[in-house]
């Protein structure tokens, strides 16, 4: 929920205090978006409910986005298999941080198994072994505006579609061309990191408003959008404040909360 830091902090906790990690469960089979602070919990439920399988797809390698991927609980499990997908040379980036001197254990040293797939912005993909499914999860993506880059993603599976488009800076380009990416769609995870008064300061550290994200909704015809990626300077009163604006603006906005269930 949090862009750069986790805050666990008492005044943090209702619009939650982790980093991003957002799941999608399409019939059953579950997509992880990101491996922030939050993933650490979520794999505990995978656990109890005896999942086996992780793919998770990564916006990019900032440690807000993948400091909860090293005590994943399924890392632990000599049954389980772990996707994950990232940017051209994400698996040497990973391993270095997997490892000495940033961690204790490598992904080699971990009974589950982990593969790391590479893609490049703008290709379309099955998730791994779905390739000649019909029912597979198709996995579109685009690339985003963000110091060092990152991959905005469309997961569509069931006539379904969600739009992952998190740490993107807005230009009148970029807009466009997420308005065609994001088209029709079900719901939009937007990144709702600035006010606009904030991000005008903040030119070039690629991130946007809510306002921005509830025109995207509305010119790009999808259903539903959802804040998150909230700055770690806002407590939860002031996101209240910026919630009730923003549904009075829109009703088909949400702002993501801990433990946030949306049926799409």
């Amino acid at each position: 929920m949090r862009g750069a830091i986790s805050m666990p902090e008492a005044d943090y906790l209702e619009y939650g205090g982790h980093t991003s990690c957002i799941s999608a469960d399409f019939g059953g089979r579950l997509v992880i978006l990101d491996a922030g602070s939050g993933l650490t919990g979520l794999g505990l439920r995978m656990r109890r409910e005896g999942r086996k399988r992780a793919d998770i797809l990564l916006s990019h390698l900032h440690i807000d986005h993948v400091s909860g991927l090293f005590g994943f609980p399924l890392l632990f499990d000599p049954e389980a298999q772990i996707h994950l997908y990232g940017r051209q040379g994400a698996g040497k980036h990973l391993s270095a941080l997997a490892g000495t001197p940033y961690w204790p254990l490598g992904f080699s040293d971990v009974p589950a198994q982990v593969e790391i797939h590479e893609i490049e912005a703008g290709e379309h993909f099955f998730l791994a072994g779905e390739e000649k499914e019909p029912d597979g999860i198709k996995v579109r993506t685009m690339p985003g505006k963000h110091p060092g880059g990152s991959i905005l993603y469309r997961l569509e599976a069931e006539g379904r579609s969600i739009i992952h488009a998190l740490d993107c800076e807005m230009d009148e380009e970029m807009f466009r061309r997420l308005q065609s990416f994001a088209e029709d769609g079900d719901l939009l995870i937007w990144d709702a990191n600035f006010t606009e008064e904030d991000l005008a300061q903040r030119s070039g550290w690629g991130h946007s408003s809510w306002r921005e994200g509830l025109r995207l909704r509305q010119e790009a015809g999808v259903r539903e959008v959802l804040m998150t990626h909230y700055s770690w300077e806002y407590a939860d009163r002031f996101l209240q404040e910026q919630e009730k604006m923003a549904v009075h603006a829109d009703t088909a906005c949400r702002f993501a909360k801990e433990g946030m269930v949306i049926w799409v």
